[in-house]
């Protein structure tokens, strides 16, 4: 038998005060009883001695590596780095993040010195010898960030171990015609159709009109999204590999993305590739970037959590902001991470620091026997928000009685809408008649 546990993101960017320990004791105890222990690391680690890129993955985050002793006392044996902040700052600073993890002998996947690197997954061993590999793999990164490959000439590429998509919008024949009128009117294809004229581009199929640079048409029955062939066929390819030679396959897997106003309906892709790579032979899907909850789907009896939201959220404790973020917001040059945090979010009024829902989550315990689910348990937990102390913000913690409750009946109501009915029993979610 052998004991699995995921977390959400851990945004985790400073300290935990002495008073947090003896809150976090039944967190702890319920991780320690796991042989994989797994969270996202939504953070870079280096000591800020890099540039930081033009762009971000909304705020740029960075953690000394002395501070990372804090994130290990959980006790994580593996370590997810595909996410959208993983280039904040740039190739140096990714390189110190690997190396920091390397340093403290931790097992990491999803970024690498090349594509072969970031796409490999990172190989665990159990105490009774059984081998675990581990993918992670980011859906909403800018597209800089991608790995790349060397050939005779030239070096791979750093990044993030990637998938993309593509996005069409359905509408009727009225609003095709007006999208048409628009884009005659304003000239927003004269390049596209320059383009298309002189082969540089195909032209668009029957019932498709590419708008700038969206896609709508006018064909039934076309998913919002689909996922890019090629990325989708590197990246099972290299599961079915992994399950060829290993005794359990496990992936993470970073989504931001949203389809319609409904955030936490998983987008069609997103469904695609989780489907997907439990056909290529991963056991379970620990998914997260929405920074919160989106329900749990069993395929083929294996759990796909499409987003388990935050584990650590320390949004505003960032240590230091580069001058990108200062201009945006008009803010003088020297002013602090903490003002600048402040400002952004109106003072206190706006952010994802102040809804609840974001600092709501829960923490599987998944037992395999081979790759069969024998059981899964999860822990309702919650994270500090609102509590009058800086330092408690986002740090996690079991949640009992009636903020279980909450939780339960939210994480239930996602669930059910993916066809998954769950119970809470003792404290803890199960499957119902599991």
């Amino acid at each position: 038998m052998m004991k699995v546990t995921g977390t959400g993101d851990s945004l985790f960017t400073a300290d935990f005060p002495e008073a947090y320990d003896p809150i976090r004791t039944a967190l702890l105890d319920f991780i320690a009883d796991c042989d994989v222990k797994m969270t996202n690391l939504e953070t870079n680690l280096s000591d800020f001695g890099t540039f930081p890129n033009q762009y971000s993955g909304g705020t740029w985050l960075n953690t000394k590596p002395e501070l990372f002793s804090y994130l290990s006392s959980f006790g994580f044996n593996f370590y997810g780095t595909a996410n959208n902040h993983c280039m904040d700052y740039g190739t140096a600073g990714l390189l110190a993040t690997l190396d920091c993890l390397d340093k403290n002998g931790v097992a990491h996947a999803g970024t690498g010195k090349s594509l072969a690197d970031a796409e490999k997954p990172a190989i665990l061993q159990t105490k009774d010898g059984k081998t675990v590999a581990i993918f992670a793999v980011d859906a909403s990164m800018e597209t800089p960030s991608m790995a790349g490959e060397s050939n005779a000439v030239f070096e791979a590429r750093p990044g993030v171990n990637f998938l993309r998509h593509t996005n069409t919008y359905t509408v009727d024949e009225t609003d095709m015609a007006d999208l048409m009128r628009i884009a005659k009117n304003t000239a927003i294809n004269f390049s596209r159709d320059g383009d298309i004229a002189t082969g540089y581009e195909l032209p668009d199929p029957d019932g498709v009109f590419v708008f700038g640079k969206t896609t709508f048409t006018t064909n039934r029955g076309v998913p919002k999204s689909k996922c890019h062939e090629k990325d989708l066929k590197r990246l099972t390819d290299g599961i079915r590999k992994a399950k060829a030679e290993n005794d359990l396959v496990l992936l993470l897997v970073h989504c931001h993305d949203e389809e319609g106003t409904n955030s936490v309906t998983p987008p069609a892709y997103l469904s695609e590739f989780c489907h997907a790579v439990i056909d290529a032979g991963v056991s379970a899907v620990f998914g997260g970037g929405c920074h919160e909850l989106r329900g749990l789907e069993m395929y083929r009896e294996k759990p796909i959590f499409y987003s388990l939201g935050d584990f650590i959220y320390q949004g505003m404790r960032v240590a230091f902001l580069p001058p990108d973020f200062l201009r945006k917001y008009a803010l003088p040059p020297d002013t602090s991470a903490k003002d600048a945090l402040w400002a952004r979010s109106r003072g206190g009024k706006i952010g994802l620091q102040t809804n609840e829902k974001n600092f709501l989550t829960v923490l599987p315990k998944l037992t395999f026997d081979g790759d069969v689910l024998t059981d899964m348990v999860l822990m309702p937990v919650k994270l500090g928000f609102q509590t009058g102390d800086e330092k408690l913000e986002g740090l996690p913690y079991a949640a009992t009685g009636a903020e279980a409750q909450k939780i339960f009946e939210k994480y239930q109501k996602l669930s059910a809408e993916l066809g998954t009915d769950l119970l809470l029993e003792n404290g803890l979610i199960r499957l119902k008649n599991s």
